[in-house]
Parts: structure tokens; sequence; C-alpha cells
């Protein structure tokens, strides 16, 4: 039996442990929250309390690991993205370079297709410039980079980067439905990615069974702007369009980019939800 980490233990975190409990893994799991930590029980073998962004934390049960999964966010009780993925990053990759075991170790980082930014509308792949003019973006680029050079021979890293995440309990063909003849505050001409947690799920598995390292997209087929994709839904369920705007707010975080899932494809990995959109049609 294979013993597996998951730092992280939120939505993605969480299902994706799960998975990895079911074929067999031996599964330790983080969070942060004592409320979190009880719940963990029962989806891991050995809960964990552990904050990255916390200098002192004890990371000694990475020695023995075979995989480990960071999927780690701020939460909404204080934290800021500065801690989560400067500090903490920082901490978790100094723990991983400081490793008294030289137990082959395959790690996979969850990141964001977020990080290519307003790219018009055009088409970009995991070799295209990343948007570094936004301090959020800057940021996570950063924690992959300093997550990708940990310079151990018997150390691999693979960053997954996702779109936005649908799912049981984000249902968004849902939430589109329910922001029907209202008025979004969002530019409804900007391309967002997608990912549905299920092959988000199944993307880590197959990035751990596959030993995968670099960078590659994990997101669906769909490339749709949010208005083409709410008029969609909108239409089939006969309900009156979604009002979005036509324009970004002044220094928000936008994204709109054909993201390409390509390169994970060609490493023979499968969709099982090429899109949301795909229970509308049956």
């Amino acid at each position: 039996m294979s013993s597996y980490t998951v730092i992280g233990c939120g939505y993605v975190g969480s299902y994706a442990a799960a998975n990895l409990k079911y074929q067999g893994h031996y599964l330790t799991g983080t969070t942060r929250s004592s409320e979190r930590f009880s719940e963990l029980r029962h989806v891991v073998n050995e809960p964990l309390s552990l904050d990255i962004s916390d200098a002192t934390s004890d990371f000694t049960f990475l020695e023995d690991q075979s995989g480990l999964l960071v999927s780690v966010a701020p939460s909404q009780n204080g934290d800021n993205y500065q801690a989560v993925f400067s500090e903490g990053i920082k901490n978790l990759a100094r723990a991983l370079r400081l490793r008294q075991s030289n137990h082959s170790l395959h790690v996979i980082y969850i990141s964001s297709a977020g990080v290519y930014g307003d790219q018009k509308g055009k088409s970009v792949t995991e070799i295209s410039d990343v948007d570094r003019s936004n301090p959020i973006n800057k940021m996570l680029i950063n924690a992959e980079n300093v997550m990708l050079s940990i310079d151990r021979p018997d150390t691999q890293v693979c960053v997954l980067r996702l779109g936005g995440i649908y799912g049981p309990g984000r249902d968004m063909v849902s939430m589109i439905k329910q922001a029907a003849g209202e008025q979004i505050p969002k530019n409804g001409n900007d391309v967002p990615a997608w990912s549905g947690i299920f092959d988000i799920t199944y993307g880590v598995s197959f990035a751990f069974n596959n030993q995968l390292s670099g960078v590659y997209n994990l997101v669906d087929d769909m490339q749709a702007s949010r208005r083409e994709l709410s008029n969609q839904i909108c239409d089939i369920e006969g309900l009156p369009p979604v009002i979005w705007a036509n324009v970004n707010t002044p220094g928000s975080r936008s994204m709109n980019a054909k993201v390409s899932n390509q390169k994970i494809k060609s490493a023979g990995f499968k969709l099982s939800s090429p899109s949301m959109l795909m229970p509308l049609a049956v």
C-alpha cells in the first residue's frame, strides 16, 4: 500500500483524497480548520492539522510518502493570498527540499488557469505567456515556479491548472438559470475556463499513475464566453437571457482566454465531462 498526502482538503482536495483512498492508498489529509478536522476522519485514513503559512509547522509526515497533492487556497476567515501562496508555498517547498528520506516523491500542485489573464479571447497553451500585471496572478505564478524549482532527483513535480470548478454543490447551470433576466456586473464577452470536479479527481489520479511532470491545463472543452454559455442554457430552458456587463470593473482580476487541454489529452487523459452542458443535451 502506497502512502499519499493531500495538503488542503477543501472541495477539490477531499474529492481527490477519497478517490485515492478508494484505489487502495493510505491517505493522510490536512486541514487548518478544527471543525473540518473531525469531518476529515471520514475521508482519509489519517487527518492532520496543518497551516503551511506557519514557519514552525511540522512537515516530517512527508518523509515516506509516494505522492503529495497540494490543493490550498485562502479561507474566508482572515487569510490572504500572500500568507498561503507566498509564505506557505515557500515553507512547503523548503520542507520538501530538506526531506531526510530519499524515497521517490511525486508532487501535484493545483493551480489556476486564471494566470493566463486577459488574452482577448485568444487560444492559449501551457507555453503561452501568463499575466503578471495582476498581483494575485503574479503570486500564483511565483508559487508554481517555487514548486517546479524543487531540484531533487527523487522529487517529481506536476502543476495542474484548473478553470472554474463545477460539480455537486457547485451547479453552475442552476446558478445561471437563477440569474436569468438579471443584471450581472461581470464582462459577458470574457471567455473563462471550466473544470468538472470528477475530471479533476480523475486527472489527479491520471497524473500520479502516469508520472506527469511540468505544467498541464486540466480544463474541459468549453470555450464559450459567459454570454454565449448563459444564452445557450437560457434558450434551452425558455428563460430570458442573463444581462451581462460589456466591460470589466476597473482593477478587477479578469480572465479571457480559450484554454487548450490538448497537452493532457495527448498524454492519454480522457474527459468524462467535456462540458457542463452535457446533462442538458441528454
